[in-house]
């Protein structure tokens, strides 16, 4: 199992990583698109939104300290991770 995070909301829960577009969208409640690695907490979560994977796409798909740096990727809960998806329509 992956490390614990103490999220505001949802208390001690698994890590999951997302792009700074993604956890604002949370705040705003915009759909950014939702591109994952894997949508289960055991495997270390992330994800990235629809200008982030333009990005990746235009620099070979694969992610570096740059681009990762450049997509602001930040820490969230999974439950927050999953909120994130359903918000862009990935679960319902």
């Amino acid at each position: 199992m992956k490390e614990a995070v103490n999220c505001v909301e949802h208390g001690a829960s698994t890590e999951a990583f997302a792009c700074g577009h993604i956890v604002r969208s949370l705040r705003t409640n915009e759909r950014v698109g939702f591109f994952y690695s894997s949508l289960d907490a055991t495997d270390g979560p992330c994800a990235w939104c629809n200008s982030c994977d333009e990005m990746l796409e235009a620099n070979g798909g694969d992610w570096t300290e740059v681009l990762e740096t450049r997509a602001d990727i930040g820490l969230l809960c999974y439950e927050c991770f999953v909120r994130a998806a359903r918000l862009n329509g990935v679960l319902h």
